[in-house]
This record gives structure tokens, sequence and C-alpha cells, in this order.
């Protein structure tokens, strides 16, 4: 373990994303099941909310915490070399307007599908508007 203060912080904002991303998976969960009750689809669009939360809410807390001239989320030996804010906030988004578009109504195949498509726009697009790690 690194005495590094960046590094200590890195691990701290680790430590605390998963309790959010648990927190918010639940809260997905609990309002899919109150709202739609379909328990497969609302359990797999209530874990992308979570996981989505859990890579924003690293990259959020990593550029607020964390002094610009230290080493970045993506520089971590395990952490993969993606863009983690544009992830994080694709994956959540998805997964909330699945849900939403499941309660208005829509179709499961028909929801998935455009689920899926806006995770890989907002992807995307926000992997090129975010700022880096």
């Amino acid at each position: 373990m690194s005495n590094d203060p960046a590094v200590e912080t890195l691990h701290t904002v680790d430590d605390r994303s998963k309790v959010v991303a648990v927190l918010s998976t639940a809260a997905a969960f609990g309002a899919g099941m109150f709202t739609i009750g379909d328990i497969e689809f609302v359990s797999i669009a209530a874990a992308a909310v979570g996981v989505g939360v859990r890579f924003g809410s690293v990259w959020w807390g990593a550029r607020a915490f964390v002094e610009r001239e230290a080493a970045t989320v993506a520089e971590q030996p395990t952490a993969g070399s993606f863009h983690h804010g544009a992830l994080g906030v694709a994956l959540a988004t998805a997964g909330s307007l699945a849900l939403v578009a499941r309660y208005l109504g829509g179709a499961v195949s028909t929801v998935a599908v455009a689920a899926a498509a806006v995770a890989v726009v907002a992807f995307l697009v926000l992997s090129a508007l975010l700022p880096e790690e």
C-alpha cells in the first residue's frame, strides 16, 4: 500500500463509491418493483444504474478530491484505460430511462434495445465531451 496521499484518497473514494452504488441499486430496484413489478427486467435495469453510479462516483470523486498533479483513475494499474465518468453516466442514464420507459408501458424488448442504444451513444458522446480523469 502506498503512502502517497493521492493514492490514499483514491482508495477512500473507491470504498465510499461502493456504498453509494449499493444504495443506488437498491433504490432503483425498489422503485422498479413498486411501479413495474417485472423482477427480471427491474433487476437488470437496477444493476445498470448501480454499476453506472459506481463508475461515475469514482470518476467524480477522483476529480473532486484528488489533486490535479496526482495519478488519474485510468493510470491506476487495475482501473482500465476507458473513460470512467462517461461509462458511469451512460449506464446510470440508460438503466434509469429503461425503468421509466417500462413504467410508461414500453414493451420489454423495445425498451431493452433502446436502453442499450442509449448507453452506447451516451458513452461515445460523453467520452469526447467530459474532461479526462
